[in-house]
Parts: C-alpha cells; sequence; structure tokens
C-alpha cells in the first residue's frame, strides 16, 4: 500500500519562511591523503637541523549549499534576452520596456504593464539604481520569482506563461533549502626548516619557519555552519553560484603563508656548581643562584579575508566579491586616519569597484590578507632550596610582553558599501599584556 509522507516532508504552503535542510543522496566518504619526506642533520654544539616537507589532499569534504539559488540566466524562446540582459536594459534606460518582463507579469510579451509592474515592486526599484546599491540582478530575480498578486505568484498564474519555477527550483521557499554534500577539496603543501639545541650548559631551545600554502573551497564543515549567507567572513564558504563550484577555489580561511617561531631556556650561570660563583657561600647561592629565564617568540603573516561588493551579481545567497586592477594581496596596512585604525585608507577603497551585473568581482575568495600575528611571551623562575629535603619554586609569567595587538577585521570593515569599511576599530584578537606570579613549595 502507499506510504503517507510524514507531516513534516509535506510539500509547504506557498512562501514558507522555513528554513530546510537535506542530505545529498549521491553523499560519499570523504577521504584524506598526507605526504611527508624529511631528514635531519646534527651540526654544531649539539644543534640539530630539520627540513619537512609536508603535503595534504583532501576530497568529497562535507559542505552545503543552498539549492534554492536564482537562475539569472533563464529565458524563454518568444523573447531573444534573458533575465540578467533584460535587467542590464532596464536598469541602463528608466523608460525601457522588456519582452520577457512583459512575459512573466502579464503572458504577453508586448503588454508594457509587465515593465511597469516589474519596476514598481520595491524589491526591484532599489536593484535597478545605477548607484553603489543598486546593481544586485540575483536580487531582482529573487523579488520577481516570489512576487504575488492576489496572494499567488505572478509569473506563476500570468497567462500564457504560467511558469513559477522559472527563476527558482523551488520558489514556494523563501528560506533556505540547504543541502549537505561530500564536493568540497583542500590541498596543503609546507615546508619546515627546524634547528633545536637539546639541553646542554644550561640552554636548549628551538627555531622554525614554515612556508606553506594551503587552499581550499571551504574551510569548515558544516557543523560549524551550514551554508553562510549574505557578506560575513564565512560565507565565502558557501558556493558563489552552485553551476560554477571552482569560483570558491581559494586561500584557505586558515592561510598563513608565512610562520616564524622560537622558543627557548637559559639556566643563568650564577651560584654553586655553576659556571661563576661555583663556591660561593650557601646564604648568596640562596639569592643568586637558580635562576632561570625562557621566551616564546611567534610571528606569523595574516590570514586572507573576502572583500565583498555589496552587491548579489550572481547569486542572492551570498554576495560577489570587489574587483581591483592591480591590487597586491597585501594591499592593506595598519595606519591610523583621524585617530581611527584603519587596514585600508580612503585612496585605496578607491581602487575598488563593484563587479557588473552577472559577473563576479576578479579578487575573488580570500585574496586580501589581513593583519600579521606578533606575541612574545617570557618567565623568570628562581628554585630556593629549604635544607634537604624542601624547595620552593617562585615564577613570573609575562603573556604578551610587549603588549602587541593583534588586528583582525570585522564583516563590516570588508564590505565596500559599508559606512566602517576599511576600518579595524575595537576588532582586536589578542589580549593585553598579562603578567603572572606563581609558588610551589615541594617536599
Amino acid at each position: 500500500p502507499p506510504i503517507a509522507s510524514p507531516a513534516a516532508l509535506r510539500q509547504p504552503p506557498a512562501f514558507s519562511t522555513a528554513s530546510i535542510t537535506t542530505v545529498d543522496p549521491d553523499i560519499q566518504f570523504p577521504e584524506s591523503h598526507a605526504w611527508f619526506a624529511g631528514f635531519q642533520r646534527e651540526l654544531w654544539w649539539g644543534n640539530v637541523l630539520e627540513v619537512n616537507y609536508i603535503g595534504r589532499r583532501g576530497v568529497h569534504l562535507f559542505g552545503a549549499y543552498d539549492r534554492n539559488q536564482v537562475d539569472i540566466f533563464a529565458r524563454d524562446s518568444r523573447c531573444a534576452e534573458n533575465f540578467l540582459e533584460a535587467f542590464n536594459a532596464l536598469r541602463a534606460n528608466s523608460t525601457a520596456n522588456s519582452c520577457l518582463i512583459n512575459l512573466m507579469f502579464t503572458g504577453d510579451p508586448t503588454n508594457n504593464a509587465g515593465t511597469t509592474t516589474f519596476r514598481a515592486i520595491p524589491a526591484v526599484a532599489t536593484t535597478l539604481q545605477t548607484g553603489t546599491t543598486g546593481g544586485s540582478v540575483a536580487n531582482a530575480a529573487l523579488a520577481v520569482s516570489q512576487h504575488t498578486t492576489g496572494g499567488a505568484q505572478t509569473i506563476g498564474r500570468a497567462a500564457f506563461f504560467n511558469n513559477p519555477f522559472f527563476l527558482q527550483p523551488y520558489p514556494q521557499f523563501t528560506g533556505a533549502l540547504n543541502v549537505l554534500e561530500t564536493n568540497d577539496l583542500s590541498r596543503y603543501n609546507g615546508l619546515e626548516f627546524i634547528m633545536r639545541k637539546r639541553l646542554s650548559k644550561g640552554i636548549s631551545y628551538q627555531v622554525a619557519y614554515t612556508y606553506s600554502v594551503s587552499k581550499d573551497t571551504r574551510s569548515f564543515d558544516p557543523t560549524f555552519a551550514t551554508a553562510n549567507r549574505g557578506s560575513l567572513q564565512s560565507a565565502s564558504n558557501t558556493p558563489f553560484n552552485n553551476n560554477d563550484r571552482s569560483l570558491n577555489y581559494a586561500w584557505s580561511d586558515f592561510d598563513r603563508r608565512h610562520v616564524w617561531q622560537a622558543f627557548g631556556t637559559y639556566e643563568l650561570p650564577f651560584g654553586r656548581g655553576r659556571q661563576f660563583g661555583g663556591d660561593m657561600p650557601k646564604a648568596l647561592d640562596f639569592i643568586i643562584g637558580g635562576w632561570q629565564v625562557a621566551g616564546l617568540f611567534n610571528l606569523a603573516s595574516g590570514r586572507p579575508y573576502t572583500f565583498y561588493s555589496g552587491r548579489n551579481t550572481i547569486s542572492q545567497v551570498v554576495q560577489s566579491p570587489v574587483s581591483c586592477s592591480g591590487c597586491p594581496r597585501d594591499l592593506g596596512r595598519l595606519t591610523q586616519v583621524n585617530g581611527i585604525p584603519v587596514w585600508f585608507t580612503a585612496d585605496q577603497i578607491a581602487g575598488l569597484s563593484q563587479p557588473n551585473p552577472g559577473e563576479l568581482g576578479n579578487t575573488g575568495r580570500n585574496y586580501f590578507i589581513g593583519p600579521r600575528q606578533f606575541n612574545i611571551d617570557a618567565s623568570l623562575a628562581k628554585k630556593f632550596k629549604i635544607g634537604e629535603r624542601w624547595a620552593f619554586d617562585l615564577r613570573v609569567d609575562a603573556k604578551n610582553l610587549t603588549n602587541s595587538p593583534t588586528y583582525g577585521l570585522s564583516d563590516a570593515a570588508m564590505l565596500f558599501t559599508s559606512s566602517s569599511v576599511g576600518q579595524i576599530n575595537n576588532t582586536v584578537l589578542s589580549f593585553s599584556r598579562r603578567i603572572q606570579f606563581s609558588g610551589k613549595l615541594s617536599f
């Protein structure tokens, strides 16, 4: 006998605002491949040099996309233009009419009342503006697809047209229609140089440098966020265009091209049994001997960011990135303008532009590099021996010794149409200098 569908899985009423998440029936097991090559060489004074190459490759990785992306290239055989071409023509000429628009709204390609109705839709009128607020052809397509007349979808009831699925596969959903899938991929290649010295004569250290490149189509799996939208930095992990997933293949959100790290400890050579004052009195050794200093150094290049244009030129799901002719990836520099810390100056922002409807900005995903990361931690420790069985350890630790801030870039700072574009404001990722005193009694 036929099986009735559960109520939760039935078709929703027209223009349901609920978001739905489903799973691609062709989902596959993710695969991760790794390879490694390296060598070590012992050098002078107990130093060891290590050079490593690390490679990784991931395929069939978990991801997600919004299945309900509009089709701005939709066309009808009765008109020579597709929706994008009709939009551009009407935006360029405020008195022009469109065969396709007339057809969608009236069913008659010659009835200009259709174009009049199209222009009168508030959401469409904004996109037809010629300034920075206009040009979002995908938003116009969404407004048309879900426009209603008398409680019913307009393009689904127009005489001789009657095609409610012309611009969207599921126009009855105004919320997201997310599909979990396994079509994402990643690549990583890194080269490490490490110099280390084992503890001898009171000194030990390790110095490392890593040069690496990490690229992917998505930098996190859907457990963090399914398919973020708009101009959020995480939204660039959602496909710009469902029909061309390669547009998202770029530097990973966490890619840092250069990383320098070093740490070490040094036992001061003063006190009984040490290089200086080896036979000093116990009372003096109690004060001078047993001191140790340690430090940790970290310097890394900035992580990549997507600079959004403020326009939905391909999809209504994710905004398109800006365009720029000859802009280097490290265009940004930390400076102050009228007392406000900025990463992009007004002159630099003036060199950016919004892509035209139907185009994706040439900077793409994660093109620009943000502020670098710098940090130094240090500690000073002293062991006081009390008789043969007791000892007291005194320690002072300083986190972020130089009180150097690590800045981040907010979503608004990387949005071309934002009033705070390029500004860092209070986006500080690091904590201020912290000094901690601690002691430990051993017996």
